[in-house]
């Protein structure tokens, strides 16, 4: 992949970056709560994502951020370089109703340096991407605890609804305590407690042990596998991991 020639810039900081110093060095679309806080909950902070061509710019960028708005909680950049070649910077900002007017300060500025007329943003696993706006931020971002803790919850239930596509089962809910819920005709509920979903080559590496074959494994998973499709199934670690395509989810159930 081509890489950037770009050297480190000569300049005290104090001084601060001059205008268009990170031309075509950053991205025009960044992420918001794709990463989760270091310096806080979730529900009550918010994580900005950005991607960076090289090093020495995520590093000016980054310096730039935190020296220069009081409202920015924490600014830091990925220890490497990613599998892209690019960098991330991650802004901290409080979830609360000031974030689209701080939003678009902290962007007028980088507006400047970067010489961006217009910003996008993805919002955590949307599928689309919106053009910046603080209308637009007050629409798709949860501004409160509340509002985020209900918008997690429904992403998680379609999630895992589009996991379990194969079978006769419908997850009905997902609690606080991440009780999955299902219901099948004539079969009754089934109530399992999730603990993961994800890639599947993620997920198996986290479970420790042999496949369990006994016979209360056995028969515990031809109950999941009528119960729930045609699905991999497989018993580890006295948990459970089922495979569809190249996602899993691992389940635990104590009670059968």
């Amino acid at each position: 992949m081509h890489k950037h020639n770009h050297q480190r810039r000569q300049y005290n900081l104090s001084e601060g970056l001059r205008e268009h110093d990170l031309r075509d060095m950053v991205y025009d679309r960044f992420e918001i709560d794709q990463y989760k806080s270091k310096m806080g909950s979730d529900d009550e902070i918010i994580v900005i994502s950005f991607k960076v061509r090289d090093k020495f710019p995520a590093i000016d960028m980054m310096e730039f951020i935190e020296r220069g708005y009081d409202f920015v909680l924490d600014a830091d950049m990925s220890t490497g370089e990613e599998t892209d070649g690019n960098y991330s910077v991650f802004v901290e900002l409080q979830r609360d109703s000031k974030l689209p007017d701080n939003l678009k300060k902290l962007l007028n500025g980088l507006s400047k340096l970067c010489a961006h007329k217009t910003w996008y943003f993805k919002y955590y696993k949307d599928r689309h991407t919106h053009e910046f706006s603080e209308e637009a931020i007050n629409k798709v971002v949860p501004l409160d605890q509340l509002s985020y803790e209900q918008r997690m919850k429904e992403e998680n239930v379609k999630e895992v609804t589009e996991f379990f596509d194969q079978g006769t089962a419908d997850v009905i809910d997902i609690d606080e305590n991440d009780n999955l819920r299902f219901i099948k005709p004539f079969a009754g509920d089934l109530t399992v407690k999730l603990e993961s979903i994800g890639k599947y080559d993620d997920l198996i590496n986290t479970l420790q042990g042999a496949i369990q074959l006994d016979e209360s494994s056995n028969g515990q998973l031809l109950f999941l596998e009528k119960y729930l499709g045609n699905y991999e199934i497989y018993k580890i670690d006295n948990r459970f991991i089922i495979k569809n395509g190249d996602k899993a989810v691992i389940i635990n159930k104590k009670d059968w």
